[in-house]
């Protein structure tokens, strides 16, 4: 009882973040500028989301490929969409690990279910990890970048102790390959998505920089202190796109925007899950 009262203290603290950045900008503005929004550009958007499911549902199939347990492509995808749903309404998107009670549902036991759905974000982690030390290289500065990579070095001898220990379940290996490509795929999809948003609205930033601010943005929208990075995505967009003359009503409307296309795309998971698939 206790921890989900944290849990959802923790949720306000992205929530007063995104009232208080409300509260010091031109709301005026910020409706000229959602109004003002290129419809067609921001529609064909939204359909990059469900690409980008397709790809991770892809991953997640070939993670539990690995046992002996044989699902459809349409019951996995319910199962991923659902993940999305229950991650858009919990801090740090824990609720992806809600995956695992669904692959017991089918016969997984519990420790395997528990490792293929954290070793599936882990994918996610490990890459937009290494596009993050190359990100903050571009927006900071490389010398911060060496100190960066100082810290990369020391995290990734503590990753490699925890990598002899998850190598020993020998059905990871199988999954390395096609892990990886749908991984590196649906990021590509995932940056040009957040582009159209970004120019939807005219933010004429060049694509590199763009690109490192979704990469730092996603990181620190992962803090548990916000649903689906309400607050933190948009303090992070704020601040980073400030130098390059991008108006905080603008930053704003580019993290709503993305927000509600999250938001919308996870209506589906919701479906599923309203309906009690297993």
């Amino acid at each position: 009882m206790a921890k989900r009262w944290i849990l959802r203290l923790l949720k306000l603290i992205g929530i007063g973040i995104f009232i208080l950045i409300l509260s010091q900008i031109d709301r005026e503005e910020l409706f000229l500028q959602l109004q003002s929004v290129n419809i067609i550009m921001l529609g064909l958007s939204f359909p990059l989301l469900f690409c980008i499911y397709f790809c991770k549902t892809q991953r997640f199939k070939a993670l539990v490929h690995t046992t002996d347990i044989s699902l459809s492509l349409q019951e996995h995808w319910k199962i991923f969409n659902i993940g999305v749903f229950l991650a858009g309404i919990t801090p740090a998107k824990l609720g992806e690990l809600g995956r695992a009670a669904y692959l017991k549902n089918v016969g997984i036991h519990t420790a395997k279910a528990l490792s293929i759905a954290i070793v599936d974000r882990l994918f996610d982690v490990a890459c937009i990890g290494i596009i993050g030390i190359i990100s903050a290289g571009v927006l900071f500065g490389w010398k911060f970048l060496v100190t960066l990579l100082v810290l990369a070095i020391i995290g990734a001898q503590i990753g490699r102790i925890f990598w002899k220990k998850m190598t020993r379940l020998h059905w990871i290996e199988k999954a390395i390959v096609p892990g990886m490509t749908w991984t590196l795929v649906s990021w590509s999809i995932y940056f040009l998505w957040a582009l159209l948003i970004a120019w939807s609205i005219d933010i004429s930033v060049s694509v590199p920089i763009l690109i490192s601010t979704f990469t730092v943005t996603g990181i620190i929208s992962l803090l548990p202190i916000a649903p689906s990075g309400l607050g933190t995505r948009d303090a992070a967009l704020l601040l980073l796109l400030a130098p390059y003359g991008v108006s905080a009503e603008q930053a704003v409307s580019l993290a709503f925007l993305m927000f509600i296309s999250i938001i919308f795309s996870g209506l589906l998971g919701g479906w599923y899950w309203m309906k009690g698939v297993r």
